[in-house]
């Protein structure tokens, strides 16, 4: 099988953060994104838009009425080649890509107000390595977790941990997998309000910390 370009995987982004892509393309999607940083940084950004997307369904985030046509062009044009190149997905992976399209519109205010600088974290422990990469976004920080070493069927917690100690659970998962997988999450901490991340089962047995420098 022809590896995917960077074009074709970055066109898939959107759809994964989404939770939609079928089991087989989201396997050699994530396995681009792991030795792939321009593609991981994508990832990084497209991280929030779940979340974007619940706050604009809850009127908590102002949309434009009319976004500027060349946001709707180039997002029409990006579901429109996805829709050709995964013509045998099912309507459910249509819709994920009129949630994009959607989203894009309202990232673009985001865009317009914040240029986010990005962080890098890392660890390893016990077996267990972890990188994550922090993006600011309006509502705190967006993480893109890469992991491996996690025994598969464990229970996995992302916390992050503030200054004042505080912590926050961006994100939980069951390692179902063998090898390394993905994950996003996101924290209301704001980057230079995080110290460290840990990876953590629900008991709060620690698994990796990953020391935070802004």
């Amino acid at each position: 099988m022809t590896a995917p370009t960077c074009a074709e995987v970055q066109e898939s982004l959107g759809v994964l953060v989404l939770g939609a892509l079928d089991p087989a393309e989201r396997e050699t999607v994530e396995a681009h994104v792991r030795v792939c940083p321009p593609c991981a940084a994508v990832l990084a950004e497209l991280a929030p838009l779940p979340g974007l997307l619940n706050r604009a369904a809850s009127s908590e985030i102002d949309i434009p009425a009319s976004p500027p046509a060349h946001v709707l062009d180039r997002a029409l044009a990006e579901v429109h080649r996805g829709e050709i190149a995964r013509r045998r997905r099912t309507l459910t992976v249509l819709a994920a890509a009129a949630a994009v399209l959607l989203v894009l519109a309202a990232a673009f205010v985001v865009r317009a107000t914040r240029s986010p600088e990005q962080l890098v974290a890392s660890g390893a422990s016990h077996g267990v390595s972890a990188k994550v990469v922090l993006t600011p976004v309006p509502s705190g920080t967006s993480l893109a977790l890469t992991l491996s070493g996690v025994t598969p069927g464990e229970h996995c917690q992302l916390v992050a941990v503030s200054s004042n100690g505080t912590s926050d659970v961006a994100s939980s998962w069951e390692a179902t997998y063998d090898g390394e997988a993905s994950v996003s999450g996101t924290t209301a901490f704001d980057v230079a309000d995080i110290t460290r991340l840990e990876i953590t089962t629900p008991e709060g047995a620690l698994l990796v910390s990953m020391p935070v420098t802004t």
